[in-house]
């Protein structure tokens, strides 16, 4: 499975808003853990001057199971059931949300039908999703869909795409099994649409790949300033480079240092011309540690490795835990090459050039002004059209 960026589809069905519309508004209620004394809470409310749903919890370790609980946000509410617009002919879901970064970021989308019941059972629906701190539609197909019975999976569910005129509850969850940890979720609306459209072979540029296509020489290096204690390597396993370490606090600056994967020397590397792109890809994976904000970063130059350190145009990206490869884009607006040594902040916004994105000789991933250990599985980077929203494609 893979989160791409994609293009928006036909207009959607509103499903779910918290603006008080008619037709899509609905009373929502949080169900917490009950298994075998779980303690896992949750609440809701309603931000009536935002027109956001507002999530708050907490996942804890259930004491008899030595494992995380979960918390669920349904409407109707357990037992009760609605009857919401029918959305036949269309191919999934757009959840328009957001997580706080530092909380739990892996969630699902659940949906009940009056035709997945086996005797007295009621089968939930449930999809994996990924969720960032910045706002966004997150498209997901019904294939994406598997049933399951008190988190069990199960045969006796009808397919999901006969039981789309039958939707009697929906919501969203903790991802089960997951971790334990606070959580505060903000949803937008919740509604059903055609698939958006996947980038094609002509939107996008090979920059640096692990497949033989577009292959560079990547290695780590790490923070030496000031007596630095950060520590990384770059290893190549499996198709994708994996980029790991711990960023450390500088004892002299009682602040955290920085290490960067990169390619190889500015007087070695070789990339194609980006200028007819709006950003660059990345194509990557957290799966562990505790840090999921980065910075992407290229040089121009060649023999100015001054620059390729100090001067490189750079910009901020987050890349949530998941077990699934995603797709993060990053326009050129984003980037500049005026920013501080110390936080890696932007002091100017300097976007780059054409002739700046005809010329890159090297690319970086940074880990800079985060204390902690990480892990990154990068399958590649590609200088990309941009898509027409700002929406990620779960398949």
């Amino acid at each position: 499975a893979a989160v791409l960026t994609a293009k928006s589809a036909l207009a959607a069905v509103p499903i779910a808003t918290f603006d008080s519309a008619q037709g899509t508004t609905w009373p929502w209620e949080p169900v917490n853990d009950p298994v075998m004394g779980g303690q896992s809470k949750s609440t809701f409310q309603v931000d009536s001057a935002n027109n956001l749903g507002v999530w708050d919890g907490e996942v804890k370790i259930v004491p008899f199971l030595h494992a995380p609980g979960f918390c669920n946000l349904q409407a109707p509410g357990l037992g009760k059931k609605e009857q919401f617009p029918d959305v036949t002919g269309t191919d999934g879901f757009v959840a328009r949300l957001k997580a706080e970064h530092s909380g739990l970021t892996h969630f699902n989308v659940m949906i009940m039908t009056k035709g997945a019941r086996h005797l007295s059972k009621e089968g939930v629906y449930n999809a994996n999703i990924n969720l960032t701190s910045k706002m966004k539609d997150h498209f997901v197909p019904w294939s994406a869909f598997s049933c399951s019975w008190r988190g069990q999976p199960v045969t006796w569910c009808p397919e999901l795409t006969t039981q789309l005129a039958q939707v009697d509850s929906v919501g969203f969850g903790t991802a089960f099994p997951g971790s334990a940890g606070k959580f505060h979720v903000e949803v937008e609306s919740l509604s059903a649409d055609k698939a958006p459209r996947r980038m094609t072979a002509g939107d996008s540029i090979d920059l640096a790949t692990f497949d033989g296509k577009a292959p560079h020489t990547w290695h780590s290096e790490n923070d030496p300033v000031m007596g630095g204690q950060s520590s990384s390597t770059f290893t190549v396993a499996d198709g994708y480079g994996v980029y790991s370490g711990t960023c450390r606090i500088v004892p002299a600056l009682a602040a955290p240092g920085f290490t960067i994967a990169m390619t190889e020397s500015s007087i070695l590397g070789h990339f194609p011309d980006a200028s007819s792109m709006d950003g660059l890809v990345l194509g990557l994976r957290n799966t562990g540690g505790n840090i999921s904000s980065y910075k992407l970063a290229f040089c121009d130059s060649r023999l100015n490795l001054y620059r390729c350190q100090f001067g490189t145009f750079k910009a901020d990206f987050e890349i949530p835990p998941s077990r699934d490869f995603q797709e993060v884009f990053v326009p050129w607006a984003m980037f500049s090459d005026k920013w501080s040594a110390t936080t890696g902040e932007h002091t100017a916004e300097n976007p780059p050039k054409a002739s700046s994105l005809k010329s890159i000789t090297q690319l970086q991933i940074w880990t800079e002004g985060m204390l902690g250990d990480f892990k990154l599985q990068l399958k590649y980077v590609r200088a990309a059209k941009a898509p027409s929203a700002d929406i990620s494609f779960v398949v």
